[in-house]
């Protein structure tokens, strides 16, 4: 897990406040970042603001949950959205527009389909799909986006 800290000094050398501020999987914060950067990328391109995102992702424990987390967190008012994960979430929602996010697991790293099974038991551990590798879970995504043209070049 990476930790991104963030400090302010109250005073110069005598006392330090250090804020702690956690940013990667699987806090929702990391996710909507992540939409954040996308809804950027596409307003520059002259393209609308996504409607539904994508994580593709290794580990069920991890990036999988994450995604699931926040998927669980979109339908909720934005203004008024709680963190399950109980840290904080941005608060600026002028590049936050996704309704859904879907969870895609890859077998190409921490996940072995052969050598390990999913946690049907955790909802939160299961994915929207499951693919081979990225290149799989990318198609799936064109696919299922109605972008079919692009598959077949």
């Amino acid at each position: 897990m990476n930790l991104h800290f963030s400090s302010s000094y109250t005073s110069e050398n005598l006392s330090t406040e250090l804020g702690i501020t956690f940013v990667d999987k699987p806090f929702e914060i990391s996710y909507q970042y992540a939409e954040t950067i996308a809804n950027q990328i596409a307003l520059a391109n002259g393209q609308p603001k996504i409607e539904r995102v994508y994580f593709i992702g290794d580990n069920p424990d991890v990036a999988i949950i994450g995604a699931n987390m926040y998927n669980h967190l979109l339908p909720q008012e934005i203004n008024l959205r709680t963190s399950i994960s109980c840290y904080n979430l941005l608060t600026d929602s002028k590049y936050l527009s996704a309704t859904s996010c879907e969870s895609i697991l890859v077998c190409t790293g921490v996940y072995e389909p052969n050598k390990q099974k999913l946690d049907c038991k955790n909802p939160w551990k299961l994915p929207t799909t499951i693919k081979l590798d990225v290149f799989e879970a990318v198609k799936y995504i064109i696919l299922k986006e109605s972008w079919p043209w692009i598959v077949n070049c």
